[in-house]
């Protein structure tokens, strides 16, 4: 082979190599801008962990005896927290109007959630407040409550009534939905699964962004 034969075969070779070259850092950007991104989530994760942290040890220092008895019990189901109330302590059989110890405890919660609102680097530790109204399968059919939808709806609003004017909690942040016996966490064919359906849930709503307040 010549001399000039040989300077063209490696002269064809570069576009070749650049062309490699081009896509393997564009492959290697890719996965590194993957990486970034599964890393921001993360740390998105693990701060709103920590919020709901912050809420729940409040909670729990707060209602120990409750939560001890099973009047409050406290979940997570991802950017929700969720603290259920036994309607026992907060309302009469059929009835939408909060019962004294009821109250006492939705204002003592009402006016935790005020105090945890913001964190000491002016996040908000949540985003939103949304008030549940949950009831057994048994039928009511009254005048007032032609049937449980209602029922729950009148008791999740009476629960954002007293939020708003006895605590004053903004009312933009408050969100109540009665769900009648459509949502059920035990079985309606016991007594005891039945206590555990007639419930109020207060569920807070925590964002995966930061936001300003």
């Amino acid at each position: 082979m010549d001399l000039r034969m040989r300077q063209t075969s490696v002269l064809n070779i570069w576009p070749a190599f650049t062309d490699v070259s081009i896509a393997m850092l564009l492959i290697f950007l890719f996965f590194l801008f993957i990486q970034f991104v599964s890393n921001s989530k993360l740390i998105l994760k693990i701060r709103m962990e920590k919020k709901q942290d912050t809420l729940q040890e409040a909670f729990e220092k707060q209602f120990a005896n409750e939560i001890k008895r099973g009047i409050i019990e406290i979940e997570r189901d991802g950017n929700l927290q969720r603290f259920m109330f036994s309607d026992r302590i907060l309302f009469e059989t059929a009835q939408a109007k909060l019962q004294p110890l009821g109250r006492t405890t939705l204002t003592a919660v009402g006016e935790l959630l005020q105090r945890y609102k913001i964190d000491a680097q002016g996040q908000k530790l949540y985003q939103s407040v949304q008030i549940e109204g949950h009831t057994d399968n048994v039928r009511i059919v009254t005048l007032q409550f032609p049937s449980n939808w209602e029922l729950s709806s009148a008791r999740a609003i009476a629960v954002l009534r007293l939020f708003v004017d006895d605590v004053g909690i903004d009312p933009q942040t408050l969100i109540a939905t009665g769900y009648g016996e459509y949502h059920p966490v035990a079985t309606n064919k016991t007594e005891i699964g039945k206590a555990k359906n007639r419930r109020i849930e207060i569920v807070l709503v925590y964002s995966e962004t930061e936001e300003r307040q």
